[in-house]
């Protein structure tokens, strides 16, 4: 689930645009043939001017893919996938030539024809034999044709403040397994330190997006498979409510502050004011580049589960996708730039380590720990390549790292997920701000408001 450019937070609605390229008998250029032809595009995703490390890593490799390609007319645009902005963005046809959109849009996308099919492309450019296949189909539809290159996978899991742990008395090398826990571990942390132990996304739609990955860790389910029918109405999404209702109100071990974005709250957990709260591992970034939290501090570990058996998270991320008007030339060139910006690394060595130090001389984290875009064995080799060059502190993500395997690993739901997301963001708020919420109505009233907009 993604909401805005800092897409690494959480770190995913859309109108109508008619599908363009070549006619069915165009003859396919292969990336040697466009290497010499004269190809424009526009490039989106590029970070603003206030990301200054994320935007003069954007810079050195655009000037390097400029080099390569001294016959391409290459352009950046600083548009990124936004729910209120991109429908317009759509419909208007100012979409850049490639742009990321959360891993929740594609379905859509996919069956209104809004974008490109790249299969001939991802065959051009060799990126069909390295893509995870597990993560490769949330860009596909049914007959397995491509619409997408997932670049940047997430499974969501427990953040913790190892500091925060330590002062508390706990062991930071064994966070917590089951929800049981996490609730004894934030209490302790409230007790010990003053500081808030749990804290919960709850606005943006992230309250929905993380209550969605509870209910999964629960065994519960948002939709049914093919997304025509709410599911949420469950014993497991009242259960997980009702965990949240009493950290809060009999436990006192939430804070004061129960209107929470993302942004909002990576900033307090860096400035060590909350102990523990979901989110995706990449949040590692924002919150010690951006919020200055010491990465010795920052402890990941798998989503907790009721009984503490395997875990069960939800997943998402960012798909790469081809403006539907682009040429076959251009669908190329597109994937060319998302190999060369994003996924080079895992395949090339030398790249792997230039990759790395400047990384490294941005100051900028070179691997965290989490699913891969590309297939085990090549991350596996990409790992081993970097090694000595690693900046990120891999043993504080042990915990996620021994059970990253066993973890059941599921979608975000398949329609009107964002609306999904909005509809649960104010339960939550009214759980954490009214002790007499009739949780019951609150998720049987969001269900029926998000069944109709399914059957609309």
């Amino acid at each position: 689930m993604k909401r805005s450019s800092t897409r690494t937070l959480a770190v995913a609605a859309v109108a109508a645009l008619t599908l363009g390229g070549l006619s069915a008998c165009a003859s396919t250029p292969s990336a040697s043939d466009i290497n010499g032809e004269q190809v424009t595009i526009t490039i989106g995703n590029q970070p603003p001017a206030t990301q200054e490390a994320e935007l003069a890593y954007f810079n050195e490799k655009l000037a390097a893919f400029k080099e390569q390609h001294p016959n391409w007319t290459i352009e950046t645009s600083e548009s990124v996938w936004d729910a209120e902005t991109f429908p317009a963005q759509l419909a208007g046809g100012n979409l850049p030539t490639v742009i990321g959109v959360p891993f929740t849009e594609m379905n859509g996308l996919i069956a209104r024809g809004q974008v490109a099919d790249i299969s001939q492309a991802l065959k051009t450019t060799g990126l069909s034999d390295v893509l995870n296949p597990s993560t490769l189909t949330v860009a596909q539809d049914a007959k397995g044709q491509s619409y997408g290159v997932p670049t940047d996978a997430y499974a969501l899991g427990l953040a913790y403040n190892r500091e925060l742990f330590t002062k508390a008395g706990l062991d930071p090398d064994k966070p917590p397994t089951t929800w049981d826990e996490v609730r004894t571990d934030a209490a302790a942390i409230a007790a010990a330190t003053g500081q808030t132990g749990f804290a919960q996304l709850t606005k943006d739609n992230q309250g929905g997006w993380v209550l969605t990955g509870q209910v999964y860790s629960r065994g519960g389910t948002m939709e049914n498979e093919d997304g025509t029918t709410v599911t949420f109405d469950s014993q497991q999404t009242r259960d997980a409510l009702q965990w949240l209702h009493d950290v809060r109100w009999k436990d006192n071990s939430m804070g004061s502050n129960f209107l929470l974005g993302a942004a909002d709250l990576a900033q307090q957990f860096a400035a060590g004011t909350v102990g523990m709260f979901v989110i995706q591992s990449a949040s590692y970034q924002p919150v010690v580049e951006v919020f200055g939290m010491p990465s010795s501090d920052f402890g990941f570990t798998t989503l907790p589960t009721v009984d503490g058996g395997d875990p069960v998270t939800l997943s998402g991320g960012n798909v790469e996708i081809v403006n539907s008007t682009a040429t076959e030339a251009q669908k190329v060139a597109a994937l060319e730039w998302v190999d060369f910006y994003q996924l080079q690394k895992y395949r090339d060595k030398d790249a792997a380590i230039a990759d790395a130090k400047l990384k490294v001389a941005q100051g900028t984290a070179v691997a965290i720990p989490g699913p891969s875009p590309v297939t085990e064995e090549q991350y596996q080799t990409y790992l081993g390549w970097i090694a000595d060059l690693n900046n990120v502190p891999t043993a504080n993500f042990q915990p996620y790292l021994d059970n990253a395997a066993k973890q059941t690993v599921l979608p975000e739901p398949a329609t009107d997920s964002q609306d999904l997301y909005a509809a649960l963001d104010p339960v939550v708020q009214a759980v954490l701000t009214d002790q007499n919420a009739d949780i019951d109505a609150l998720v049987t009233q969001a269900a029926s408001a998000v069944q109709a907009k399914i059957d609309r």
